[in-house]
């Protein structure tokens, strides 16, 4: 397999333990770790910053952190702050969030991709020093400006360097990544047919910008479950899968499964949560939205969706698969 492989901590384990196997995984041959904010469990900076300093090669992404619950000028300077622990190594990954995180938090979902694309518009002008007034439908900004001399030589430094990888779903949101963004982030639970569509549409968005495609890099998070009984590993996933696209109705949609299918699967886990709904998912449906069973079965599916178009494929591994995920699958 490609040493281009990254790893993704989807809110566990506990943070000491999430660096030991970021050194690990770097040890194996993983070209990156990513940590996600999807969930009420950690925030995403702070294991990063552990795995940054933790860590000596490994690119340390956050996978990803949403554009509600920080304003841009916090963010600007929480990337630049992370860059300080590891020049060169810090990805930003940037999304929309979900209204599943942000409605207990009393935060509106409201006109996500708006907002997304204002908050790409001042960061890198942010990062890069400048001071920045703007005035867009969703934020304002004054004369803000991350302050380099404020504590003399020790002063933040801004870098406008930082790659910026978007959240893209929806087939608007891969339009606007193809004109700003350094790479893609394609969510889990999505065939390798969406991937191959995703990539033709991303070709045609940036030659459209006068990009060249090979400027945007395409990474995927892939569920992996990989088991020593291939069968334990097909539910483990079956079970994730069954959460995740009763949760997600936006991600749910683009699987290409029949809309009859994915309301009896909410359904059912709005009747008994996932013990419910984890039968409706058969393994036919496991296969297509996942890389589970066998270290090999694993191995076979994220080759196909290299195959369809994902340069760097971040695995998440579901509950249990982390210690083989890092052993076996870099």
């Amino acid at each position: 397999m490609s040493s281009r492989t990254g790893l993704l901590f989807l809110g566990a384990p506990a943070v000491p333990e999430m660096v030991s196997l970021a050194r690990r995984a770097e040890a194996a041959g993983f070209e990156s770790a990513w940590v996600a904010e999807t969930r009420l469990t950690r925030d995403a900076i702070t294991p990063a910053a552990a795995i940054a300093l933790g860590t000596e090669r490994l690119r340390v992404g956050t996978g990803i952190v949403n554009v509600y619950t920080r304003n841009p000028v916090l963010l600007a300077l929480t990337f630049a702050t992370l860059d300080e622990l590891a020049p060169g190594r810090i990805v930003m990954g940037l999304g929309a969030g979900s209204p599943l995180v942000l409605a207990p938090q009393g935060v509106r979902f409201s006109r996500p991709l708006t907002r997304l694309r204002e908050y790409c518009e001042v960061i890198p002008h942010l990062l890069a020093g400048e001071s920045v007034t703007y005035r867009g439908e969703c934020i304002e900004l004054n004369e803000a400006r991350i302050e380099d001399v404020l504590a003399g030589e020790g002063g933040v430094r801004p870098r406008a360097e930082i790659p910026l990888y978007l959240a893209a779903t929806g087939p608007r949101a891969v339009d606007y990544a193809a004109t700003v963004a350094d790479g893609i982030l394609l969510n889990v639970c999505l065939p390798t047919t969406y991937v191959r569509e995703r990539a033709k549409r991303l070709t045609a968005a940036a030659r459209r910008a006068q990009r060249a495609t090979s400027a945007i890099e395409v990474a995927m998070c892939i569920v992996v479950s990989p088991h020593e009984n291939a069968g334990a590993g097909r539910d483990a996933a079956r079970r994730f899968i069954a959460l995740y696209l009763s949760m997600f109705p936006n991600v749910a949609r683009e699987t290409g499964l029949e809309p009859g299918f994915l309301e009896r699967l909410r359904e059912a886990f709005a009747a008994g949560g996932v013990d419910a709904a984890a039968p409706c998912v058969d393994d036919e449906v496991v296969n297509l939205l996942s890389a589970a069973g066998s270290v090999e079965d694993c191995r076979r599916a994220l080759d196909e969706y290299r195959e369809a178009g994902v340069a760097l494929p971040i695995l998440a591994p579901v509950e249990g698969a982390l210690e083989l995920t890092v052993e076996c699958l870099a």
